[in-house]
């Protein structure tokens, strides 16, 4: 007997309903898949605008840091306390900050001081907030962006500034001074065999003349920072007599440079013997008011230095086997070396006493505060350069200067005066700089190698 199949009812439900829980299940993880992706591009988003604040805001605090140009003269441990002073008077009341303050401390400056403050930058949400930390000499900058309303996304960076001195481009003129300079007769030209456009003029001053040429043989040409500042009615400048020449085309406009402080008081442990008297000088320090007269000439070994303020007068040959430093200090109202003998400039002599100095390099005179003033009728020859306070040629003499410039760092007029014969130049002081001595103004040199993204 046949028996009927039997059938089992439910079977194409049940898979309808397992497929439904499958598609459910999937439907479920892609919209929590696009919950989560959009959840970190989201933020992405707010931590790239963050990135790019902070950024913007080292970017900020690089440009007022580059602004800063601290004095010569500043200590090194109180770098930091005229940087914090800086930003206080920079950024207090500026629409940049608003209302907000500087906080600062003898160790950390805090840009805005409230804690909770940051720095608008547009109108999109961006905002940075920075704080500067004594690194020893140097400045640590750690600045930290957030996108408004989106704390959990906040970024910093953070980079340290090195102070760095001014490059100064002074002594790449024969002559060089903030005051003013004045030629009436005589020449300031080359050496045989040397283009005469290396003897060239600079005068900082910004109050017209700030030089004036009536006379006599410039073999450069004439820089001045200011249109208008140089006057000229006879002369020689550049090759040319002809006065519209000379102004359009020997005459030029450059930037403010930076002038060298000068630190005698590096130079002062090197002179051990007191002057008594005598006409040869070995490591020489010559008391404050001693006023001598070296009227049968003078033999100097190593380093002659003179206390402010003095008034030496040199007659006669005299022989210089090393330098002179004349202390920074008074003015050149009180403080004259009056040569009118013949200079002649050599090396340091031999033997142990004179080895301390000969590190020393591209100096034949430091006197910033002291008047030179020169009226001798015998050539004479210096070797390095001459900064001085004011520079006076009277003289019927040739005088050469070799690998060296004449820089006058008095500020009045009349700071370097030519009326005299010639003064040679075998080529100016660049590549024959003093080695010790001087110092310049500072600003704040980022280090590349510190950049690094730091935990807000």
């Amino acid at each position: 007997m046949h028996q009927k199949p039997t059938t089992r009812r439910g079977v194409v439900a049940l898979l309808a309903m397992i497929f439904l829980i499958l598609f459910a299940t999937l439907a479920v993880g892609f919209y929590a898949s696009i919950t989560q992706t959009a959840v970190v591009s989201t933020n992405e988003k707010n931590g790239t605008i963050s990135l790019t604040a902070a950024e913007s805001g080292m970017d900020f605090i690089r440009y007022k840091l580059s602004q800063i140009k601290v004095p010569p003269t500043t200590p090194a441990d109180q770098y930091f306390s005229y940087v914090a002073d800086h930003f206080k008077d920079a950024l207090e009341g500026s629409g940049n900050l608003g209302s907000n303050t500087v906080g600062v401390t003898s160790s950390s400056i805090t840009i805005p001081a409230n804690p909770n403050a940051f720095i608008k930058m547009d109108n999109n949400g961006a905002e940075f907030r920075a704080t500067l930390e004594k690194a020893g000499t140097n400045v640590r900058v750690k600045t930290t962006g957030r996108y408004i309303n989106a704390s959990a996304s906040n970024r910093a960076v953070q980079m340290d500034y090195q102070p760095t001195e001014l490059p100064t481009s002074v002594f790449s003129f024969a002559v060089a001074s903030p005051g003013k300079v004045v030629m009436q007769k005589g020449s300031v030209t080359s050496t045989t065999g040397v283009a005469g456009s290396i003897a060239s003029i600079l005068s900082a001053r910004a109050s017209s003349p700030a030089i004036t040429v009536s006379g006599g043989t410039i073999g450069g040409d004439l820089n001045i920072t200011g249109p208008g500042l140089a006057t000229v009615t006879g002369g020689s400048v550049g090759g040319t007599t002809i006065l519209a020449q000379i102004i359009n085309n020997h005459t030029h406009v450059v930037q403010q440079p930076e002038f060298p402080y000068v630190d005698t008081t590096y130079f002062r442990p090197y002179a051990v013997n007191t002057y008594a008297s005598g006409s040869t000088l070995k490591n020489v320090r010559i008391p404050a008011g001693t006023n001598p007269k070296f009227t049968g000439g003078a033999t100097i070994q190593g380093i002659l230095y003179v206390e402010s303020p003095n008034t030496v007068e040199f007659r006669g040959n005299v022989d210089l086997q090393g330098f002179i430093v004349f202390e920074n200090k008074n003015t050149s109202a009180v403080n004259v070396i009056d040569m009118r003998g013949n200079f002649s400039q050599t090396a340091l002599p031999s033997g142990a006493e004179f080895d301390t100095l000969r590190s020393i390099t591209g100096v034949s005179i430091l006197a910033p505060t002291t008047k030179v003033v020169i009226s001798g009728s015998v050539d004479s020859y210096l070797l390095g350069n001459v900064i001085v306070g004011g520079f006076n040629n009277g003289g019927s003499a040739d005088w050469t200067i070799d690998q060296g410039s004449i820089i006058a760092l008095d500020t009045a007029s009349d700071a370097a005066v030519f009326n005299g014969k010639t003064v040679k130049f075998s080529s100016t002081g660049q590549y024959n700089l003093p080695s010790a001595g001087l110092k310049y103004s500072s600003y704040f040199r980022p280090k590349g190698s510190t950049y690094d993204e730091v935990k807000p």
